[in-house]
């Protein structure tokens, strides 16, 4: 182990091209089933880890635009990447002297459906586990702790993972249970462009699940299993309209929240190939043909819309 161990690393956004959520379970989580893509929006985290008085010091510098900055950004403790330095010191470096110091530079919107804390998280993991040298397979489990997507955004360095698409394709990783359960699929898809965008209002995810499981005879979605044993419909992700994305929150989400509904009919006005709603929202995706369509798309809906953000997969 060499220290002082500094590290500047990029945390991506996802996105949820199935969204299949089922019914409560006795534990009141839902079981999700869903494939899922990293996007090139990011935030930025650097992490210091060096000898000294053992302590966890976080600094975020907000530097998300005021049109989506209204929803409170938790600091100190209580924020999700001082848990997780936290996290990784009292399990891999137990009683040894540390410091870990995070500055992060928060440009993603929160309440958005992007896992912006999540990915924070598993970002912080990533450069505690580096210094101390630590496997993948050991940060897992604390990723599971942490929330219940933070493991998806460790998926991509699995050891037995299968080949990534051919060069320039969408890396994929499908996730199950309450969101620790990931997986790389071998799923052959081109490089998506596309437009993020998101009103001024936020959707918290509890009231979210509520609206869903509100729904009269609700039956969860099946797209995820239905893409992946018919790879027919893989190709034509953009040419067919972009029937193979599917988000089950759409049917609650949207009749709740104008805003939304609004943003994703602009979308859907400006031309993108298909209007899809991230996560349990408030932000929505418009799925572009290439990137000259998302650029389009950029121009027609600046000035119109709280965030905007041409994104591309990873």
């Amino acid at each position: 182990m060499s220290l002082p161990y500094k590290a500047t690393l990029a945390s991506p956004c996802k996105l949820n091209l199935t969204l299949d959520v089922g019914l409560p379970r006795p534990d009141g989580f839902h079981e999700l089933d869903s494939l899922v893509v990293l996007l090139s929006a990011a935030d930025e985290v650097t992490v210091t880890v060096k000898p000294g008085p053992r302590t966890v010091k976080l600094i975020v510098k907000d530097r998300r635009p005021d049109s989506v900055a209204s929803e409170p950004m938790p600091k100190g403790a209580e924020n999700l990447a001082h848990k997780a330095a936290q996290l990784a010191l009292d399990t891999l470096a137990p009683g040894q002297e540390l410091q870990v110091w995070i500055t992060l530079a928060k440009r993603l919107p929160a309440q958005a459906g992007l896992g912006a804390g999540s990915s924070n998280a598993a970002t912080v993991l990533q450069a505690v586990g580096a210094a101390l040298e630590a496997s993948a397979d050991a940060l897992l489990p604390l990723a599971a702790q942490l929330g219940s997507d933070v493991a998806l955004f460790l998926a991509p360095p699995a050891p037995s993972a299968p080949p990534a698409p051919t060069s320039g394709g969408a890396y994929v990783v499908r996730m199950r249970g309450r969101g620790e359960r990931v997986e790389p699929v071998a799923l052959e898809l081109p490089k998506l462009y596309g437009v993020l965008t998101r009103p001024a209002v936020g959707v918290p995810t509890g009231p979210a699940y509520a609206l869903l499981d509100a729904l009269p005879n609700r039956l969860p979605g099946t797209a995820t299993e239905a893409l992946l044993t018919n790879t027919g419909l893989a190709p034509p992700l953009v040419g067919a309209g972009g029937a193979a994305l599917s988000n089950d929150f759409e049917a609650a989400v949207l009749p709740a929240f104008p805003e939304v509904a609004a943003l994703h009919a602009a979308l859907t006005e400006a031309g993108a190939v298909r209007a899809l709603l991230c996560g349990s929202g408030s932000s929505v995706f418009g799925l572009a043909r290439d990137r000259a369509h998302a650029l389009e798309l950029v121009k027609k809906l600046a000035g119109r819309v709280a965030w905007l953000k041409l994104v591309e997969s990873l």
